[in-house]
């Protein structure tokens, strides 16, 4: 049985390599898909907060004019409650009005390169703390006034893909014990044969190299079944011939001058 419990194991795993790459592949996919899901979302909701600032922008007015600013922003912020906080701010990157308390100073960094980086057009991004999603405001004359950012926290992705990596390595262990039954059951009947005749030949080999040590410390032979009789003849001819050999080089190295 040696022989089937080594192809066995070779064949398991290679089927767990197989799987912890897909499982891996497929948690970095979905990571991705869920970011980009949760950017779109938030992309969609910032453009729904600027529309009474967009419409102040239109007119000539400040966007710091706009009369229940706080109150817009935080309804805004309350359609989802991970929502950290919603900024308004000038075309600088300046925020002038927020649901934080206190409101930061301006945007942050990253949100700015990935401002200058989008063109005007809507943007997000996510960082290490997790996601900045903005959209520009612009007057009449098409001229960038100021935006909308809101800024998620990260760790409820993290916790999805968490979440989605625990299911699929939980359905990736079944797929392998499954595996692993189904592919010992066919080895065992179709292999059966190879199986049978390697573990002949081990056996033939085992009893040889025990009979040749008991013999060599003049023990008793132990005798061997039929069918390796031929087999251990070819072994005794062939460790005959290689003592006769050793024997030969031996006295020819004596009789040297």
């Amino acid at each position: 049985m040696a022989l089937f419990w080594r192809i066995w194991f070779a064949v398991t795993i290679a089927n767990l390599i197989v799987l912890t790459i897909f499982v891996t592949l497929a948690t970095l996919q979905f990571g991705n898909i869920n970011s980009g899901l949760v950017g779109d979302r938030l992309v969609v909701l910032a453009d729904s907060t600027a529309a009474p600032f967009r419409a102040a922008a239109k007119i000539g007015l400040p966007l710091s004019s706009v009369r229940n600013a706080e109150a817009l922003l935080e309804r805004a912020r309350q359609s989802d409650d991970s929502i950290q906080a919603i900024h308004v701010f000038d075309a600088d990157g300046r925020i002038i009005k927020s649901t934080a308390v206190p409101a930061p100073a301006a945007i942050p960094p990253e949100g700015l390169a990935a401002r200058a980086a989008a063109n005007g057009a809507p943007w997000h991004r996510e960082t290490a703390d997790g996601f900045l999603s903005s959209i520009d405001i612009r007057s009449t004359t098409g001229t960038t006034v100021g935006g909308i950012l809101i800024v998620y926290p990260g760790g409820g992705n993290i916790t999805q893909i968490l979440a989605m990596a625990a299911e699929l390595g939980l359905a990736a262990l079944g797929v392998m014990i499954i595996a692993a039954g189904l592919s010992g059951i066919l080895m065992r009947f179709g292999l059966r044969r190879q199986i049978a005749l390697f573990d002949g030949i081990d056996r033939t080999f085992t009893g040889f190299e025990r009979n040749a040590w008991r013999s060599a410390a003049g023990g008793v032979v132990e005798p061997v079944a039929d069918d390796t009789n031929e087999l251990l003849s070819l072994l005794d001819t062939a460790e005959a011939r290689y003592r006769a050999v050793g024997q030969s080089l031996g006295d020819e190295k004596d009789g040297a001058p």
